[in-house]
């Protein structure tokens, strides 16, 4: 008889272990996370990108500055001097920005300059201002003798000098004084002509009347009018010849006397030196009246005329002036300095020391100018080429213009602009320069990019 296994049940399958689940969710919540950050990181920097292309970078040039023929479209290096390529001012698919109203002198661009830039300029400015331009107008003096008042003393026959009476230049010397002593064959010829003819007349008009006819007694006296003329055109003084006929015998020192009252200011005479006919042996200028005569700019020209009231302020005497008026303006100017002479005659003061005026001397010149308005910029801030004038305009954000101007009058350290600026603009005056080539480096970039 076989025994009966009882049934029995199977046991129920484990489960997992605790917490299992529980770590499922927080793993699969991590991985959800994860995948939300690095959507957001590639979204944010995928709209960056784009805002930076649409917004600075499109159309951005880089040059070198050392090589402007180097110009790319991409940062990077000069394939010529390794140098970093830096981004062109302005260039950008937006254009430069607007200038304002102006003529730019030719070969010159705006340029945009950043404060840190300026700063190591160390550039100043200065704004527009209209002014006053009465007063006086300033020119340095020199003083001249007077033209009118000098004279040369030469002789017009051959000789040899025997005496100087005057030997030194300087001499103040009177008008008929004696300067010097010459002996000459001619004038010794001319003198035994004259002696003769004044025989002969003397001897027609001496005896009866019966043995000398009225024409012999004519022919007589018009030799001696003859030889007495012939000395005169020799340059022989009346009292020289008048001496001679008193004296009835020639003499063989011929006087040269001073032609005017004044200073002898040349001296080629010497004792034994030979004389031809023209030679100067001195030169005396009167100095009752002096020249003086003012450099003035070109640009001054118009308020310039003759009669206009002047004071001369010598060097030589600080705080004494002489009132004076223009006398004469010439008609040319000076090639090199481009400067216009204007002449005021002066009288001149005498003292136990000579002439007060003295040429030579130099001082300043200061013109009467009628009461006007202008606008005025330190001179400094011109940039003048010879061929061009321009300064530079400073507007707002750092951006400078070249601008050609017209220049008026000048006083001092400033200068009055006719055109090309208006009131109240702002001018660079100083670092002006290191902006021109900062330009003309634009210019030529633009002109190389086809800008």
């Amino acid at each position: 008889m076989t025994a009966e296994t009882p049934n029995v049940a199977a046991p129920p399958p484990e489960g997992p272990p605790p917490g299992v689940r529980a770590m499922a969710i927080v793993r699969w919540g991590l991985v959800l996370v994860t995948a939300l950050v690095a959507a957001g990181t590639i979204w944010h920097f995928a709209a960056a990108r784009g805002g930076e292309t649409s917004g600075v970078t499109i159309g951005q040039r880089y040059y070198c500055p050392m090589h402007p023929s180097v110009v790319q479209d991409h940062p990077g290096q000069c394939p010529i001097c390794s140098m970093t390529l830096v981004p062109m001012p302005g260039a950008s698919s937006e254009g430069p920005a607007p200038s304002s109203p102006g003529a730019a002198p030719g070969g010159l661009a705006p340029i945009q300059l950043t404060p840190e830039r300026i700063q190591l300029i160390g550039m100043k400015t200065a704004v527009v201002k209209r002014e006053a331009l009465g007063g006086e107008l300033r020119a340095v003096g020199l003083v001249e003798a007077n033209e009118r008042g000098l004279a040369e003393v030469n002789v017009r026959f051959s000789g040899w000098v025997q005496k100087l009476l005057v030997s030194a230049t300087g001499e103040r010397v009177r008008r008929g004084q004696v300067l010097a002593t010459v002996f000459s064959p001619d004038v010794l010829r001319a003198e035994q002509e004259l002696l003769v003819a004044h025989g002969w007349k003397a001897g027609a008009g001496g005896g009866p009347a019966h043995d000398h006819d009225d024409g012999h007694d004519v022919g007589a006296s018009g030799l001696e009018a003859d030889a007495r003329r012939r000395l005169q055109l020799l340059g022989v003084a009346e009292q020289e010849i008048d001496q001679v006929m008193a004296s009835g015998k020639p003499t063989d020192a011929i006087a040269i006397r001073s032609p005017a009252d004044g200073y002898v200011v040349a001296k080629a005479a010497l004792a034994g030196v030979a004389v031809q006919p023209g030679t100067v042996l001195f030169q005396v200028a009167d100095l009752s009246t002096v020249w003086v005569t003012a450099d003035v700019y070109e640009q001054d020209l118009s308020r310039i005329h003759v009669g206009q009231q002047a004071r001369f302020e010598l060097s030589a005497y600080p705080g004494e002036t002489i009132a004076g008026k223009v006398q004469f303006v010439y008609p040319t100017l000076e090639p090199g300095s481009r400067a216009l002479k204007v002449r005021i005659e002066l009288r001149n003061r005498f003292d136990r020391d000579g002439p007060r005026l003295r040429p030579g001397m130099s001082g300043a010149v200061r013109f009467a100018l009628p009461a006007t308005t202008g606008l005025l910029v330190p001179a400094g801030a011109i940039v003048d080429t010879g061929d061009a004038r321009y300064l530079f305009v400073a507007t707002p954000g750092g951006r400078f213009e070249p601008r050609a101007v017209t220049l008026g009058a000048r006083l001092g350290d400033r200068v009055q602009v006719q055109t090309g600026l208006t009131e109240g603009e702002t001018v660079v005056t100083t670092g002006n320069f290191l902006i021109d080539s900062e330009s003309r480096l634009r210019a030529a970039l633009q002109g190389q990019t086809g800008r």
